[in-house]
């Protein structure tokens, strides 16, 4: 049985013991923020002169800014040579504190600007490139007729695994994130499958069970990973012959089209009819989150941009739990297929 907690000595209507930051007086910080500022900008440029143009000042403010702020640490932040500048590891780590920082303000000055008769403002979305050209932008236009004061900021992703890296409101992963602070809800699958073009086919005809090590095989280090999900795509690629490596979703995707060797590849992109996919036993469901640290969604236009991410993967069948294949029904489909013949065209008749 639990030992019952003690009466506590002090309740709530005790404002006094209670207080607001705001009903402290006195400030905690070192007066430094402009300084800090000036840093972030050194730190995102290889010299003074482009931190100025980055700031719209002079050279030299930009150096007398950064001695202040090192005197009031008392560490040396920058080291300046002829070719340029570059941070010392205690500078290094500054940075990116005071990027996450300059972000938050950010934010919180552009939740200000928010009416109350309507959504405005600026919301920055991750998302890996292939879901951004192929899903996200494509559905923007529903976004602007619903909140046409809104503006979206699609971001490629930094880091695969870190929210903070990628410095954006939203992120669409393929990992989960569990944390207090952090709000993570699968919103669909991304199916990846074996595809290849009808111009890989008609050269090396249809890859088999029992003739896969006559084919090639466009492999993503991505895919490499020792982790068991993938084991069934990486015994294809080392039975056969791996002919290119790509980390570039959108790259990876041109290599497939244009037959460069089968590939892996979601099963959304079969809208276009120049991929086939294969019956070779392999299949990777990922779940697919939407990603966002819990205080910001009472952000008007963040809240409005999330509820549209949910809707566009959510009423998506390619998305589903179940593996389908793009049944050419749905409008999706049809601008998607357009657009994929844009990125990576077929070869020309003379070439087949």
């Amino acid at each position: 049985m639990n030992k019952p907690f003690p009466p506590l000595p002090f309740g709530s209507e005790r404002a006094d013991l209670d207080k607001s930051p705001l009903e402290i007086r006195g400030l905690l910080s070192r007066p430094i923020w402009r300084e800090l500022r000036t840093f972030l900008a050194v730190a995102k440029s290889p010299s003074y002169a482009q931190a100025a143009e980055l700031l719209g000042t002079s050279a030299p403010t930009v150096s007398r800014d950064v001695k202040r702020l090192q005197d009031q640490i008392g560490s040396q932040l920058v080291i300046s040579t002829f070719s340029g500048v570059t941070l010392t590891e205690t500078g290094r780590k500054l940075a990116i504190q005071v990027a996450e920082l300059d972000f938050q303000l950010f934010a919180l000055s552009n939740d200000l600007k928010d009416e109350m008769d309507a959504v405005i403002g600026r919301v920055a979305v991750s998302v890996t490139s292939g879901l951004a050209v192929a899903i996200v932008a494509p559905a923007v236009p529903r976004l602007n007729d619903s909140y046409p004061r809104l503006n979206l900021d699609i971001r490629e992703q930094v880091s695969l695994v870190n929210f903070e890296k990628n410095q954006a409101d939203l992120m669409i992963s393929l990992s989960p994130i569990s944390r207090a602070d952090v709000d993570c809800v699968e919103i669909g699958t991304l199916h990846l499958i074996p595809i290849a073009s009808r111009e890989y086919l008609k050269k090396s005809g249809v890859p088999q069970r029992q003739f896969i090590s006559q084919h090639a095989y466009v492999q993503c280090s991505y895919y490499a990973s020792e982790r068991e999900i993938w084991d069934g795509w990486r015994g294809l690629v080392e039975a056969g012959h791996q002919t290119h490596n790509c980390e570039n979703s959108l790259a990876y995707f041109a290599l497939v089209r244009n037959g460069a060797g089968v590939g892996l590849l979601g099963n959304y992109v079969l809208a276009d009819p120049e991929l086939v996919p294969l019956e070779l036993g392999v299949h990777v469901p990922l779940p697919i989150y939407l990603i966002s640290v819990a205080n910001r969604r009472q952000s008007r236009p963040v809240a409005a941009v999330y509820d549209w991410i949910v809707d566009i993967f959510r009423t998506n069948p390619s998305f589903g739990t179940g593996l389908t294949f793009p049944s050419g029904r749905h409008e999706q489909e049809e601008s998607l297929r357009k657009m994929l013949e844009t990125i990576a065209p077929a070869p020309s008749l003379q070439s087949r």
